[in-house]
């Protein structure tokens, strides 16, 4: 079994607790440090709850002919200026993580983060992730590149390990992902089937997919952020601007109080309830009962009183109304309520 509470920094997530909104930086700071610090403040004013980087070691996470090893190799920072912006997050209040492979598993073990990310690439590196999990934090799953057996060997592999503190994000590693094969339905689905907390990592445009995912029980959402959405290569055109990405977190917010809970009782909200019991109708008898008598189908009807005083449960009554007899003579025209019945 996987935790049903989450703890990431100040959060606790559950099936009830809001999302947790991650905005993904990844490498649209292109290499620049200031540019990069400027993205972070951004982000946090935009309503992100904790902001995420992309960090890779060029040698040693992609061949050399590969697009990932050119884009790595130019925009890579230095361990300083890494340092520094964990730093810098700090001075703002704001939480950061990044998502390493196997090289810099010590430099990030040092730096202590909140919580640790699987990038959907690295999904199938087990002994990578195992290490990850010695760390006791937090994990984060991402499922962009696996087909369901995938995941279920590796989750089967972690409960091996006796770890619980698990999310899964549902994601398409499609740049762009078109809405048709945005699948969403998945979260709820891997939801259902482990028992775990889940969320949307999310590569579509606009701000659409993210929004309607909460309908499906994410509770984890990470969109990609940017300064300019326009502006060409790296990951900016599957990316929110600051405006975007605080109507995203917004609407997020909106569709939360939608969704409510699972609670069904209807008493709950004394103001609601009131109400309620002002349009609902009572069991009214339509002729005289005698004492020590079952009612029949054709005894009452359903009215609309003037007193809410008349309410009484379906569930609570009714099985008196099939099953008890009356405690007294009734008049017709008299309302039925749980006293009416002889125990």
């Amino acid at each position: 079994m996987f935790s049903k509470k989450l703890q990431i920094a100040n959060f606790e997530l559950s099936n009830n607790s809001k999302s947790l909104i991650i905005a993904e930086i990844g490498i649209n700071h292109e290499g620049s440090f200031q540019k990069c610090l400027e993205l972070i403040a951004k982000a946090k004013n935009s309503g992100a709850n904790l902001v995420k980087l992309q960090i890779a070691d060029p040698g040693t996470d992609y061949m050399k002919k590969t697009k990932s090893f050119r884009i790595f190799k130019k925009i890579a920072f230095s361990k300083e200026e890494i340092f520094n912006i964990y730093k810098f997050c700090k001075s703002k209040k704001i939480k950061i993580f990044s998502t390493f492979g196997r090289k810099n598993f010590g430099f990030f073990k040092k730096l202590n983060q909140c919580c640790y990310k699987i990038s959907s690439s690295l999904f199938n590196d087990f002994f990578f992730i195992d290490e990850i999990l010695k760390l006791k934090k937090p994990v984060l799953l991402s499922s962009g590149v696996s087909e369901l057996k995938d995941i279920d060997l590796l989750l089967k592999l972690i409960q091996k390990k006796n770890y619980r503190n698990i999310a899964i994000l549902h994601c398409r590693s499609l740049y762009p992902t078109r809405f048709s094969k945005l699948n969403l339905s998945r979260i709820s689905y891997l939801r259902s089937k482990y028992g775990i907390i889940t969320g949307f990592s999310d590569h579509s445009k606009g701000i659409e997919a993210p929004i309607a995912s909460i309908h499906y029980g994410s509770k984890i959402i990470e969109k990609h952020f940017t300064i300019n959405d326009k502006r060409k290569g790296y990951d900016h055109h599957i990316s929110l601007s600051p405006k975007m990405f605080k109507e995203m977190v917004d609407k997020i917010r909106i569709n939360e109080k939608m969704v409510g809970t699972h609670n069904y009782k209807i008493d709950d909200i004394r103001s609601d309830f009131k109400k309620i019991k002002k349009i609902s109708r009572s069991f009214v008898l339509l002729k005289n009962v005698k004492e020590n008598k079952f009612i029949k189908k054709n005894d009452f009807t359903l009215m609309r009183t003037p007193t809410s005083e008349n309410f009484s449960k379906f569930h609570e009554i009714f099985p008196k109304i099939l099953k008890n007899k009356t405690k007294k003579n009734f008049k017709a025209g008299s309302v039925l309520k749980l006293t009416s019945f002889k125990k």
